[in-house]
């Protein structure tokens, strides 16, 4: 019986040390193998034979491989949140955006790669799963908040003469864009750019979108 919680992709969290740690291993394993194979070629045996546990163990807990899914996707974007919250400096922010923001787009970086299982298995299921579908736009909402808050934060340092919309369109600009960088999606071999170079471009871009003076 799956310990679902009252919300897609929500289940009661495990209160043991030693559960949470497989939790973590399936979570782990099951990212690995979606980034390798995808969301229809990965079997809920491939994944309990790489944890290792029992094929019962994942379907007691999830239900199935789509709910584990839904789980993941998630997790995944309350912990992107929780980073980004981090980074916000609540209330009028007193630091330069310039030395801020390369170090924010490195941490979506940072996360897709590290997801990038699940954005693969995501993106392959969402056109045939309305309740994955439905669960993305949520997410998508929720960091899109957070990253707006994180940015208005330092409206002081905008020229545009909107700083609300700015920080709105400026967050939809890097979502893509990091989204293109740091997952499996593919990209054109003329726009693959290096780590460095893409944090340095993007961060030029969104600079000079928000009217922010730079010394690139």
């Amino acid at each position: 019986m799956s310990r679902r919680g009252p919300k897609p992709g929500e289940f009661e969290e495990p209160k043991q040390a030693r559960t949470r740690e497989q939790l973590a291993r399936i979570l782990e394993v099951t990212d690995e193998l979606f980034a390798e194979r995808g969301y229809q070629a990965t079997k809920i045996a491939d994944i309990a034979k790489a944890v290792p546990c029992s094929i019962s163990t994942i379907y007691d807990r999830f239900g199935g491989k789509a709910e584990l899914l839904r789980y993941m996707h998630r997790q995944g974007a309350e912990e992107a949140v929780a980073l980004i919250g981090a980074l916000d400096p609540q209330g009028e922010a007193t630091g330069d955006l310039r030395e801020v923001l390369p170090q924010a787009v490195r941490m979506g970086i940072t996360i897709l790669r590290r997801y990038r299982g699940r954005r693969r298995a995501s993106l392959e299921l969402m056109h045939v799963d309305p309740e994955l579908a439905a669960l993305e736009l949520a997410n998508m909402e929720q960091l899109a908040l957070a990253g707006q808050r994180f940015l208005f934060a330092y409206r002081r340092q905008f020229q545009h003469p909107d700083p609300e919309l700015a920080a709105q369109q400026a967050m939809r600009l890097l979502m893509a864009m990091t989204e293109q960088h740091g997952s499996s999606l593919p990209t054109p071999a003329s726009g693959q750019l290096d780590e460095d170079r893409f944090v340095r471009e993007v961060t030029r871009m969104t600079l000079a979108y928000l009217g922010v003076p730079r010394d690139y």
